[in-house]
């Protein structure tokens, strides 16, 4: 059963955000909050596993956004982690063209930059409500798009 994002937003609680980040990332009419909601969503998601902070420069989709990435989660109200992306930046000398292209390589020669990251993970940098209220709140700007449900079946087994 698919809902729309309107029908999931009427939960209190933050809902399937990595298939909301899908949706939106597919739509073709993009306005400036549904880009500030995908800023957060990939911050979310990429700094979630067992990089932390650091995963927001390593994963490309979240360095493809380098430039704006603190701006749009201050503007959803993570101020702690638009100030923690902020300080990593401080400790990384690259063009943000050089960041989009990829710097796996160049954060395996700076352990400094990793244990830098390190201290910033020790911080609340969680995103999910101030990204969820941030919908609420102007879903009058957000498409009111499919969200499909979770795969079923055989296969949707197997992914989870």
């Amino acid at each position: 059963m698919t809902q729309n994002l309107h029908e999931l937003l009427e939960r209190s609680d933050p809902v399937a955000l990595r298939r909301i980040e899908k949706a939106l990332d597919a739509v073709d009419e993009r306005n400036e909050t549904v880009e500030t909601v995908l800023s957060a969503l990939m911050w979310q998601r990429c700094t979630i596993g067992q990089n932390g902070i650091l995963g927001a420069y390593l994963n490309h989709e979240c360095a493809a956004r380098v430039s704006v990435l603190d701006e749009h989660l201050a503007v959803i109200g993570a101020s702690d982690a638009a100030q923690a992306i902020r300080d990593l930046r401080k400790e990384i000398p690259l063009q943000d063209e050089d960041i989009r292209r990829g710097i796996i390589d160049w954060v395996d020669a700076n352990p400094s930059l990793v244990q830098h990251a390190k201290t910033l993970n020790d911080e609340d940098l969680d995103v999910a409500s101030k990204v969820w209220n941030f919908m609420q709140k102007r879903r009058e700007k957000l498409p009111d798009i499919e969200i499909p449900d979770k795969k079923t079946g055989l296969l949707g087994r197997f992914f989870r």
